[in-house]
C-alpha cells in the first residue's frame, strides 16, 4: 500500500474525530458564554429586587417589620414588589418584556423566589390563578418556634421542644433578626399569657417566658441559642417544600427537568438571617449542551440600632473608677468591670440603651452573685469609656 494510501486513511479517520470534537468545544464554550450571561442577569434582578423591596422607615408600631437605627421606627417589606422587581428585570434583559406567553413561560423555569424578612420569610411560586399559572406570594412563614415546660422525677424542670402532653407551661414563640420576639402561651389550667412583645434577654419584660423565675435564666440562654438554627430551618424548609411542588407545573408546561433543591452556603445563610433579602432560583433553561442550575441572593442591609452597653464599677478594677458606658462589648474596661451576663452571674437591666443621652442620664438595676448570696441595687452617673470612645 503507498503511502498516500495511508494517509488518505489516516484522515479519512482522524478528520471526523477533528469536526466531532470542535463542534463540542465550540458547545462546550457556547454554553459557557450563555451560563456566564444568565447568571449576570440574574444577579442582576435580584440586586434590583432587593433595593426596591425596602419601603421607607415608618413609626407605625402596628408594623412587626425590621429595625433601623431610628428609635421606634421600623422598616416595611414588601414582597409584592420584590418579586414584580425581579420578574421586569429578567423580561427586560431577555427581551421578552410585553410578551405575556413569553413571561409566564420564563416563570415557569423560576420554582421559588423567597424573600426574607425580619420576622418570617415570605415565598413566591407558581399557582394557578382563573386558569393561569403565575407567581403568586405566599402569607408570610414566621420563625416560630414551640416549647414546653416540665417538671421532671426529681422536681426539677426541664425545657423541650413541642407540645409536650402533661406540661404545666406551653409558649410559642416568633423568633427575629435580633433577640426580639412576639410570645403566645399558657400556663397551669386553662390560663393564657397575653401577646406580648419584648427582647428575649430583657430581665424586666420577659417574665412570659418560663413562670419560675430561678428556671428563667436557662430558657432564656437556650431561646437566644436556638434562634438562629429555627430561622435556617424556617428559610430552608420553605424553599424545599415549594421546589419541589413547582414540578407539577413545569410538567404541565412541557419541561421535562426536575427541579431539586440547591444547595446553600453556611455564609449565604448567615448573611440570610442578618440582613433583609431575596433568594431566587432559576432551573431548567437550556444553556447548549446542558441545562442551568443557578442561584442568586441579594440583601439589603438594615441599619442596626447603635447600643451603649453599661458596666459597674468591680471593687476598683478599673483605672477610672467610673461606671462606663461602651460601644463595644470586647472592650477591655467593660470586661473587667461587672457587665450583664459575666462570671459572676451579673444580670444589669436595661443592659443597653441606644443613644448617648440615654446613657448618659440611665438609671440601672443590677443583681450581682450566687442565688444564695446575691447583691441588688440602682444606680446611676455614667460616663463615656475612655477606652472604646462610644
Amino acid at each position: 500500500m503507498k503511502i498516500t494510501d495511508l494517509a488518505l486513511i489516516f484522515v479519512a479517520i482522524i478528520l471526523p474525530i477533528i469536526i466531532i470534537a470542535y463542534v463540542n468545544v465550540s458547545y462546550t464554550i457556547k454554553a459557557q458564554e450563555q451560563e456566564m450571561y444568565y447568571n449576570k442577569i440574574i444577579n442582576i434582578a435580584t440586586e434590583d429586587a432587593a433595593n426596591q423591596m425596602k419601603e421607607v422607615e415608618s413609626g407605625d408600631t402596628e408594623n412587626d417589620y425590621g429595625y433601623s437605627g431610628i428609635q421606634n421606627s421600623k422598616v416595611s417589606i414588601n414582597p409584592e414588589i420584590a418579586k414584580d422587581t425581579f420578574l421586569n428585570s429578567l423580561y427586560n434583559n431577555f427581551g421578552i418584556k410585553g410578551n405575556d406567553a413569553a413571561q409566564r413561560y420564563l416563570q415557569t423555569f423560576i420554582p421559588v423566589i423567597a424573600i426574607i424578612d425580619y420576622n418570617g420569610v415570605y415565598i413566591s411560586s407558581e399557582e394557578n390563578v382563573n386558569n393561569t399559572v403565575e407567581h403568586v406570594v405566599k402569607p408570610k412563614k414566621y420563625y416560630t418556634y414551640t416549647y414546653s415546660i416540665i417538671k421532671n422525677g426529681g422536681g426539677d424542670y426541664e425545657m423541650r421542644d413541642g407540645i409536650v402532653n402533661g406540661a404545666y407551661e406551653y409558649h410559642t414563640v416568633e423568633f427575629t433578626m435580633d433577640d426580639y420576639i412576639t410570645h403566645r402561651g399558657s400556663y397551669g389550667s386553662g390560663n393564657n399569657y397575653e401577646v406580648s412583645n419584648f427582647y428575649i434577654s430583657d430581665s424586666n419584660n420577659n417574665e412570659d417566658l418560663c413562670t419560675n423565675s430561678s428556671f428563667r435564666k436557662t430558657v432564656v440562654k437556650n431561646l437566644l441559642n436556638k434562634r438562629r438554627d429555627i430561622i435556617i430551618d424556617t428559610i430552608v424548609k420553605q424553599i424545599s417544600y415549594y421546589t419541589n411542588a413547582a414540578n407539577a407545573y413545569a410538567k404541565n408546561a412541557g419541561i421535562n427537568y426536575s427541579f431539586v433543591f440547591p444547595t446553600i452556603t453556611t455564609e449565604e445563610m448567615s448573611s440570610a438571617i442578618n440582613n433583609v433579602g431575596i433568594f431566587a432560583f432559576v432551573q431548567g433553561l437550556n444553556t447548549g449542551n446542558k441545562y442551568l442550575n443557578t442561584k442568586s441572593y441579594s440583601v439589603s442591609k438594615l441599619k442596626e440600632t447603635d447600643k451603649y452597653f453599661f458596666s459597674i464599677l468591680n471593687n476598683g478594677s478599673s483605672k477610672y473608677n467610673l461606671n462606663l458606658y461602651h460601644k463595644d462589648e470586647n472592650c477591655p474596661e467593660y470586661l473587667s468591670s461587672f457587665h450583664n451576663g459575666d462570671e459572676w452571674e451579673t444580670i444589669i437591666t436595661p443592659a443597653y440603651v441606644i443613644t448617648k443621652q440615654q446613657a448618659a442620664s440611665a438609671q440601672v438595676t443590677y443583681t450581682i452573685g450566687s442565688e444564695d448570696n446575691r447583691e441588688n441595687d440602682i444606680v446611676g452617673g455614667f460616663y463615656p469609656c475612655p477606652v472604646c470612645n462610644p
